[in-house]
């Protein structure tokens, strides 16, 4: 199962260039495997058997095994339809989809088990040809299902880091940790990342600047 991509933090160097900017929720990563040969043999299953986190497989023992449930509630049955009747799909024999698990209270990649989780999707990848151009995810996953908010659609610059370190990219939402950017160069998908000064303060409060300085 394909372990999510490292996002690099932003460099003047995307400036001009075309993107498109999501959410980024707080929380932790979530991912889940679609088998079309499953999907053939098992409808209990809808296609999905393996999940895990960023570095993890989650088994039934482990916390993150809430996730499980809710994926399968939220999207096993609707993505296992999808990724069968939907024509750029096909052909495709595995598809990765990756969410973010979250509730109220999780901060950092910390959460309150005593809490609801939810999960948004957010990427996918496909087998052998790589991470959904950012356009084409939103055409297919935004209206059908709770997936991370697109903000951004145009030219990267100067202004936008500045709205979205000061959090004033969206007068009527505001960003919980900051933004992702995703654009296409030569057939394959780059992306970056923004934090928004208010989440990076309140992890130097909670944890100290070296760990700030991490993200």
């Amino acid at each position: 199962m394909k372990t999510y991509t490292s996002i690099p933090k932003w460099k003047p160097e995307y400036f001009g260039k075309h993107v498109f900017g999501f959410d980024k929720i707080d929380g932790s990563n979530f991912r889940a495997e679609w088998d079309r040969k499953l999907s053939k043999k098992s409808r209990f299953t809808k296609g999905f058997s393996k999940f895990g986190t960023r570095n993890q497989a989650i088994h039934k023992n482990s916390q993150f095994f809430e996730g499980v449930k809710i994926f399968d509630e939220k999207f096993s049955e609707g993505l296992d339809e999808l990724f069968r009747t939907e024509k750029r799909f096909r052909g495709i024999d595995r598809i990765t989809v990756y969410g973010e698990f979250f509730g109220d209270n999780s901060f950092a990649g910390i959460h309150d088990w005593n809490e609801p989780h939810d999960i948004f999707l957010y990427d996918v990848f496909l087998y052998k040809k790589g991470y959904l151009p950012p356009r084409e995810f939103k055409d297919v996953f935004q209206e059908n299902f709770d997936c991370c908010i697109q903000f951004w659609n145009g030219l990267f610059n100067e202004e936008i880091v500045k709205k979205v370190e000061s959090n004033t990219m969206n007068r009527k939402f505001k960003l919980e940790e900051g933004m992702v950017f995703k654009g296409v160069e030569e057939g394959k998908v780059f992306m970056f990342k923004i934090k928004t000064d208010e989440w990076l303060q309140k992890v130097k409060e909670k944890y100290g600047e070296a760990k700030m300085l991490e993200y």
